[in-house]
């Protein structure tokens, strides 16, 4: 998506009139400043995917980019299996459909391109100003156009996962080989275009984090496309120039408001993806637990009757990355104030020395060993921990803490101990279970600090739908980057993804 814009953006604008015409217009009535304040322009860019057999468009990558007036740009993806609330809404056949639950990709099925901006705005506090969105199979063409580009898979030794396929029938797919998206190809550097290209970014069965992995593999492959026309000489040569500038513009949707000369300097920010200038987060997000309204161990829920797998995310996750963007967070607690980063204060008496706490620490990453080598790290501060294996499901991001009745102090001092992790009461276990998520960074000593008077011990009940809950950290100790928040590059050698 974001070479498709860089294309036309540089394509010759002295055939502006006839790109202009390719490009495919919708109405949605979006405005063209910030409503905020803070920033230039909120850019909200879509792949959608609406192949033969699908029912109606996907929004299987949606970025929101803000562009900020400092001259710093902020992307950030919204994983499609995200547990949201979708706005009410009246579809085309004039029915009017209430606020309810579902997954983040629904909102551009069910109600077109005017919801999903809706969601998106009601998710983060951030006014739409411009929308782009391009159907994948353009993206295929600009890929074979530019003569594919290079991309580095690692090596995965962990079982293959299985699964029914839409037919019923009983699949296995590994990050290298996928028969659900077709992908085949790795692990180390590897050459892919055409519909190889396709399934790569498509490819999500296989992969140890679904869906946050799947975006990991598209942040690389925008980097790696920059870097081949950026370093090559596809801007200097007309006919290629000329090629790619026709298959990009008649693979674009811009809303009426957005012109060409707005794609122009979103092009020239999106250009930092070849030097490392643009700051790319991901919302991060865990299956839920029973405690939470799951109706298994895996992580599904009920949902329009039927049995789904979902995601949730934390209101203060999405916070960190909105609120410094000018946006707002129903349910967060983070505000963005001096000092809010730390997490609420922990009161003296609200917590247990670590000598005084049994804890059972669970890998729910796919990060190999990661239960063992803070089970080590936690013994060495005082608290006695066990080791338990792997968590049920290995596709949590963020840390979380969850304790049996009687437990609330013992938890607040293991998450003190694991900044970023939160916590949350669950009465169907005993004692204290710390499920370690990717995003685990490090085990710092937990120190006690005063709260204001009347302030809240912040810790989260943990029954909220869109997994809200309290974070507990350490005063004075650093806030994980929510998402990675990794500074996006390319170079000669891909960084590998699975």
């Amino acid at each position: 998506m974001s070479s498709c814009i860089l294309i036309v953006t540089v394509g010759g604008w002295a055939t502006y009139s006839f790109i202009n015409g390719k490009v495919s217009r919708i109405d949605l009535g979006l405005g063209s400043g910030s409503s905020s304040g803070v920033g230039k322009a909120n850019y909200l860019i879509v792949g959608t995917d609406s192949r033969p057999g699908l029912d109606g468009q996907r929004s299987d990558t949606t970025i929101l980019a803000h562009l900020d007036e400092n001259g710093s740009t902020t992307m950030i993806s919204f994983p499609r299996d995200m547990y949201v609330t979708i706005p009410e809404y009246t579809d085309s056949a004039g029915k009017h459909h209430s606020a309810h639950k579902d997954k983040f990709n629904s909102a551009i099925s069910s109600g077109g391109e005017p919801l999903l901006v809706q969601t998106v705005q009601s998710l983060t506090g951030m006014q739409v100003n411009h929308y782009i969105s391009m159907d994948l199979q353009g993206f295929k063409k600009i890929t074979n156009a530019i003569g594919g580009v290079q991309v580095c898979i690692k090596p995965y030794d962990g079982p293959a996962q299985r699964y029914d396929d839409d037919n019923g029938r009983l699949r296995s797919s590994t990050n290298t080989n996928d028969p659900m998206s077709g992908f085949k190809g790795g692990p180390g550097v590897i050459q892919i275009d055409g519909d190889q290209a396709l399934a790569f970014v498509r490819q999500r069965h296989g992969l140890p984090a679904g869906d946050t992995d799947r975006i990991a593999r598209q942040q690389q492959f925008i980097g790696a496309m920059f870097h081949k026309i950026m370093s090559g000489d596809t801007l200097t040569n007309p006919i290629k120039i000329e090629k790619l500038t026709l298959a990009a513009a008649g693979a674009l949707t811009l809303d009426n408001n957005t012109e060409l000369n707005d794609l122009r300097s979103l092009a020239t920010r999106i250009h930092g993806l070849s030097t490392g200038g643009i700051r790319m987060q991901t919302v991060p997000t865990h299956a839920p637990t029973r405690a939470e309204g799951a109706i298994d161990d895996i992580g599904d829920v009920s949902m329009h009757g039927v049995r789904a797998s979902v995601q949730f995310y934390q209101p203060d996750d999405l916070a960190r990355m909105v609120v410094p963007l000018g946006g707002h967070v129903e349910g967060a607690t983070f505000s963005g104030d001096a000092g809010a980063a730390t997490g609420p204060a922990l009161r003296p008496g609200a917590t247990a020395a670590p000598s005084q706490v049994r804890v059972s620490v669970y890998n729910g990453s796919s990060r190999a060993g990661l239960a063992a080598k803070v089970t080590s790290q936690l013994t060495a501060k005082g608290f006695h921990a066990r080791n338990a294996g792997n968590a049920s499901v290995l596709t949590h991001e963020s840390s979380r803490v969850s304790y049996g009745p009687g437990q609330e102090a013992e938890a607040r001092t293991v998450a003190a101990a694991v900044p970023g992790s939160s916590t949350i009461a669950d009465s169907s276990i005993t004692g204290v279970q710390l499920v370690l998520g990717s995003e685990f960074t490090s085990v710092v000593t937990p120190t006690l600090t005063p709260s204001p008077a009347g302030a809240s011990a912040g810790t989260g009940s943990g029954s909220s739908a869109a997994g809200g809950t309290g974070t507990a950290n350490t005063a004075g100790s650093p806030a994980p980057q929510a998402g990675g928040g990794a500074t996006a590059a390319a170079s000669d050698t891909p960084s590998c993804t699975y």
